[in-house]
């Protein structure tokens, strides 16, 4: 498969107006951020005759999007970069088979199962006091680095999680990530957060495997949520993997819900 580089935007306009036809299958969501992956040159596109691919550069793969007419178009889709495509959909919808039956045949493997959860502040229990445990903002580069590092440990590289070195200053300087450490100030765990549409999204939460079990995790939690509450309708929202049982015990006993979504990740490794 030969990938070209999308130079601009009307392009991707193109494709979309040329293959997005009634009952097409497609994952696409790129539209409130083609304009910046264009400016940096990290989308790309494949077209077939009935069937269009677009591809996003990260920092370990090429994530897929697509627009899919015919499932009996075969697709090559060996090239020099892993990929990573994800599906969304609706719980009660069930898996959109369809979808992974056309990424099986073309070489994917299932990876992953992610579901979302939410909460607004009147839902959620109060804080719990744990003991041993401090949180506070990241104070320095160093601190975000570790923490970065724990969460690239923890998280799979292909799903989005990976954070890159570039990427910590601009962490660092927006003052996103939360520290916990114990009563010695030893590092124990973190969190990152985002803002977006007046809502407070755990991006990232990890805790170092000798702290499990210790309410670092908890603190962390309430922390996030006390730091973003303005009103008893602020809103909260996380992603979480299907089966991480402990994590979703801890979201679902503080109030947290299943929002009926979730997503899929299929990846074909190619180098």
């Amino acid at each position: 498969m030969k990938l070209n580089k999308v130079n601009e935007v009307p392009h991707y306009l193109e494709i979309i107006n040329r293959y997005r036809q009634k009952g097409c299958l497609t994952n696409d969501y790129l539209r409130q951020e083609v304009d910046n992956l264009v400016a940096l040159g990290l989308l790309y596109e494949s077209c077939g005759a009935n069937n269009a691919y677009l591809f996003v550069k990260k920092e370990e793969c090429m994530r897929l999007y697509y627009y899919i007419n015919d499932l009996q178009e075969k697709t090559d889709f060996s090239t020099d970069e892993n990929l990573v495509v994800e599906l969304v959909f609706r719980g009660n919808m069930g898996v959109p088979e369809t979808e992974i039956e056309y990424l099986l045949k073309s070489g994917f493997h299932l990876n992953l199962r992610r579901d979302q959860y939410g909460a607004s502040y009147k839902d959620l229990d109060p804080p719990m006091l744990i003991s041993g445990v401090n949180v506070r903002k990241a104070k320095t580069i160093d601190e975000v680095s570790l923490a970065c590092n724990l969460f690239n440990q923890v998280f799979d590289h292909f799903s989005g999680d990976y954070i890159s070195k570039e990427m910590e200053q601009s962490l660092f300087e927006c003052g996103s990530m939360w520290i916990a450490t114990d009563m010695n100030g030893k590092f124990a765990g973190a969190l990152h957060q985002t803002i977006d549409n007046n809502i407070a999204w755990i991006s990232h939460v990890a805790v170092l495997e000798e702290f499990r079990g210790r309410g670092v995790g908890q603190a962390l939690l309430d922390t996030f949520v006390y730091q973003n509450q303005e009103n008893d309708n602020s809103r909260y929202m996380l992603w979480v993997q299907s089966k991480n049982e402990p994590a979703i015990r801890l979201y679902q006993k503080k109030g947290f819900k299943y929002t009926n979504k979730s997503t899929i990740s299929m990846i074909k490794i190619n180098k």
